[in-house]
């Protein structure tokens, strides 16, 4: 089985929000043919923990991240009320029947969490 069969492709890289809005990450995921998606989910860094947390199991996220997809290789959640402690790298992983078949996304998402519009115009204009 190549690399190449296995991937996660982020829609975005780096997302700015305010505080108190919703954010949507998205993704999509490609494994090879012949495995069996076991578990699918969307954790924190750092990347290369073995074992890393599932977000949706942790109490400071499960009550506010919402899967908008059927989970079949697109992975795209909501994370509702997001505060400046949620500002962090997200990465999606996805587990299957195969001893070997864990895959994370290593690129993931950037999300910083801004207190007011002003703070967002300036995180923009740094980007320029």
């Amino acid at each position: 089985v190549s690399s190449a069969d296995w991937g996660v492709n982020y829609s975005h890289s780096h997302i700015c929000a305010l505080k108190n809005s919703s954010v949507i990450m998205s993704c999509t995921y490609t494994y090879p043919t012949g495995y069996q998606i076991m578990k699918v989910f969307w954790t924190k860094g750092p990347v290369g923990h073995p074992d890393p947390p599932d977000l949706s199991e942790d109490r400071e996220y499960s009550q506010r991240l919402q899967y908008l997809e059927d989970k079949q290789q697109n992975c795209t959640i909501r994370l509702n009320h997001v505060t400046q402690k949620d500002s962090h790298m997200y990465y999606f992983r996805f587990i299957t029947d195969k001893e070997n078949g864990k895959w994370t996304g290593k690129q993931g998402v950037s999300l910083t969490v801004t207190g007011d519009f002003h703070e967002v115009s300036l995180f923009f204009c740094a980007l320029c």
